[in-house]
């Protein structure tokens, strides 16, 4: 007799992803839309499988699920999931690995032309009728910029190429630099991005929030940047430090920041950086393309199945990685 498995989808997830969990007749699909804790708390209850976007889930709230043998993330990040609590517990954590990378990228080089051209400032001029403002700015060029790409993994090494194609002079920057790959794309590779600082005109972010990359841009690495640079953050809030942040365009000492994560998502309505004309910024949705939406949904799903079945890829594996194979 066939056991059912019982997975716990929250928030929104692509009908695709759906399909692939109703293509087994032995998972039962609950779906919960509100992500309160006492919610969570009680639907996570009897659960084999969670799939999830945003929902945060500490100890506290695992703690009631006694049944779980997956997390899957509906993206990359897991900065929302106790990671530690799952791994003393053995319950892998899976990633949509790959299923966004070409989104994020692509939103990044939309960031870069975006603030390069100021095209935020443009639009409400002309719709403010200040059509005469035309001659107060001052667009600056991707060609021959020098791009600093903080994170050489699979969006960074997207980004590259999209920066190249625009004449870009391209420095990746990883601790676990791949050398060889980064010369096979025509870029320059460091280990240690801060020593690149001090002649760079665009600063792109794509690491991973943990304890040893939380305000990785803080006072010190914002001062050591040219003057007039654009930072970009596609990553997570948590990576730049925002206070630092505010004070460095405040002084004028980087030019325009473009971010689509916060420290604090939703931001507070007041908060300092919304107001300002050289900041752009979009609501965590750089992977809001449909077909980033599709894959990931189909990813995440199908990391599930692939548990259940003894087969969870170590590529899509956050934790863990090596002992879920049967």
């Amino acid at each position: 007799m066939t056991t059912m498995k019982r997975v716990l989808v929250t928030e929104h997830m692509h009908e695709a992803g759906y399909d692939v969990l109703k293509a087994h007749k032995d998972i039962e699909i609950v779906h919960i839309p509100d992500i309160e804790r006492e919610t969570l708390k009680s639907a996570i209850k009897d659960v084999h499988g969670i799939v999830l976007r945003s929902a945060k889930l500490d100890a506290d709230i695992l703690q009631h699920a006694t049944s779980l043998q997956i997390v899957s993330r509906h993206g990359v990040g897991c900065d929302n999931i106790d990671v530690a609590h799952l791994t003393n517990r053995g319950i892998p954590v899976a990633i949509a690995a790959g299923a966004n990378a070409r989104s994020v990228a692509e939103h990044t080089l939309g960031f870069m032309i975006a603030a390069a051209r100021e095209f935020a400032i443009l639009n409400d001029d002309v719709k403010a009728g200040r059509w005469a403002d035309r001659n107060n700015y001052r667009a600056k060029d991707l060609r021959g910029a020098k791009v600093l790409i903080v994170g050489f993994g699979r969006i960074g090494r997207l980004v590259a190429p999209l920066c190249k194609a625009f004449g870009m002079d391209v420095v990746v920057a990883d601790i676990a630099l791949d050398q060889k790959l980064a010369e096979s794309m025509g870029c320059r590779g460091v280990e240690d991005f801060r020593p690149e600082l001090a002649d760079t005109d665009f600063l792109t972010l794509h690491v991973p929030l943990d304890d040893t990359t939380r305000h990785l841009i803080s006072e010190r690495e914002l001062a050591a940047l040219k003057l007039g640079a654009i930072v970009i953050n596609c990553a997570r809030g948590g990576i730049v430090d925002e206070d630092a942040l505010l004070a460095a365009l405040e002084s004028n000492h980087i030019r325009a920041t473009a971010i689509d994560v916060m420290s604090e998502e939703p931001p507070r309505a007041d908060h300092p950086l919304i107001a300002r004309k050289d900041v752009l910024m979009s609501p965590h949705n750089g992977a809001a393309a449909m077909s980033a939406a599709i894959a990931m949904a189909e990813v995440a799903a199908q990391n599930v199945v692939d548990l259940f079945a003894g087969d969870l890829k170590d590529e899509m594996t956050f934790n863990l990685k090596g002992l879920h194979k049967s």
